[in-house]
């Protein structure tokens, strides 16, 4: 009984701590767009996104690694120690971005405590893995649900009096800090070995396991923001900020994939170990199906409604996107798909091969956000976006297809 209670436990917690979290960024664009006005709100969108990429070199290969780890070289300790690695390379980067673009100080500041926001972020994860591998997941729950409330109330709080943006991200920032030293090391340090001896050679074995994951991984994240980056460049702040109101839908998306995808996995790699292909095949495409034909409900919705809604939810006027906001939500469909056969192949053990995949999308994809961005300005960012989510969509499904038939056919002869 008590597995199951402690199993239960696990599930609700992580589920509504997930959830919040993955909504927090919703909840701050739409504080911000209306306090601070959509140039701001343009500014904060372009420094989330990038915080959002300095936050995967900061976790650099994540939790699954830490979770599949039956290695007894691989300790505790270890783990901490290269993600404090990787988020001193992170912080580094930042630095080098605020610099390179040669931004404004107030923009650059804010790009900057974004960045250092994602890094404590990730700095956190690396407790929760220590707590989830321990089978407390329901804890590293806890800590995101309350860090989720209390720094998304703190924020709004200082932004709705001071009208200072910057303030109230360093204000959101402090409260993470805050959980970071007096819950998730606490929690983690009751419950787990904390030994950070340094065993330099097991430390650069556990980097290199995880290195073409780390990379692809990074650069699907550039990819699927290069239109903001060419935003950023051609146009202005305020359309930035409807570009950025445009795709958010795009993450609901995105997060649907995730809660489809995430109870299967195991079940994907228990069909890998008994070389089952072909049902591992069938799962793979009954998800896929799932998310597309979920397009049959939401593309009249958000025909209808799409813009309304988000006009009354963000008080800017988006006349004349509503096209460009179809466009995005079949471009995110396509992309939750490759998605879904992006981890089936991480399964599969096709990392390096992913790798070589995405440096392709990536030289396509800056031809691409270049030639419309140039000539069709925000509208050009819909087309880019949804072309790219298409490029991806397509490669994706041609490679999973000759991977999979090679292997089915392989278990067969």
């Amino acid at each position: 009984g008590y597995l199951m209670d402690i199993n239960k436990k696990n599930y609700i917690w992580n589920t509504i701590g997930s959830t919040l979290f993955s909504f927090n960024s919703l909840f701050l664009a739409i504080i911000v767009t209306r306090i601070n006005g959509i140039a701001n709100a343009g500014i904060f969108s372009l420094a989330f996104s990038t915080a959002g990429i300095i936050n995967y070199i900061a976790l650099y290969s994540g939790r699954t690694y830490q979770i599949a780890n039956t290695n007894e070289k691989f300790t505790d300790g270890l783990f901490i120690l290269l993600r404090i690695i990787t988020v001193l390379i992170a912080i580094v980067f930042s630095l080098g971005f605020v610099l390179v673009n040669n931004y404004d100080v107030y923009k650059a500041t804010i790009v900057f405590l974004l960045c250092i926001l994602k890094c404590i972020e990730a700095l956190s994860d690396v407790f929760y893995g220590i707590l989830q591998k321990q089978n407390y997941l329901y804890i590293a729950g806890e800590s995101l649900t309350f860090k989720s409330l209390f720094a998304l109330l703190a924020f709004a709080v200082v932004d709705i009096i001071t009208h200072n943006l910057i303030l109230a991200i360093a204000v959101f920032l402090f409260v993470n800090i805050l959980f970071l030293i007096f819950f998730d090391i606490q929690q983690s340090k009751n419950r787990c070995e904390m030994n950070l001896s340094l065993n330099r050679l097991n430390l650069i074995e556990l980097a290199q396991m995880g290195i073409y994951t780390f990379l692809f991984t990074v650069l699907i994240m550039i990819i699927m923001n290069l239109p903001k980056y060419f935003i950023d460049y051609f146009l202005n702040n305020a359309d930035q900020g409807i570009y950025g109101i445009l795709t958010m839908p795009a993450t609901f998306i995105m997060m649907l994939a995730q809660f489809i995808l995430q109870p299967s996995l195991l079940y994907l790699t228990n069909c890998k170990e008994q070389k089952d292909y072909q049902l591992f095949d069938s799962r793979v495409f009954k998800i896929c199906i799932t998310i597309l034909s979920s397009l049959i409900i939401i593309i009249p919705t958000a025909y209808f409604l799409g813009v309304p809604v988000l006009q009354i939810i963000y008080g800017v006027s988006l006349e004349g996107y509503r096209l460009g906001l179809i466009l995005i939500i079949i471009g995110s469909a396509f992309y939750a798909v490759s998605n879904i056969l992006l981890n089936a192949l991480v399964v599969l053990d096709n990392t390096k091969e992913q790798f070589i995949l995405q440096v392709i999308i990536f030289a396509l994809s800056l031809l691409v956000c270049f030639m419309l961005i140039s000539n069709f300005g925000i509208n050009g960012g819909v087309y880019s976006y949804a072309t790219i989510m298409l490029l991806e969509f397509l490669i994706y499904v041609l490679f999973f297809r000759i991977r999979i038939d090679s292997l089915i056919k392989g278990s067969i002869s």
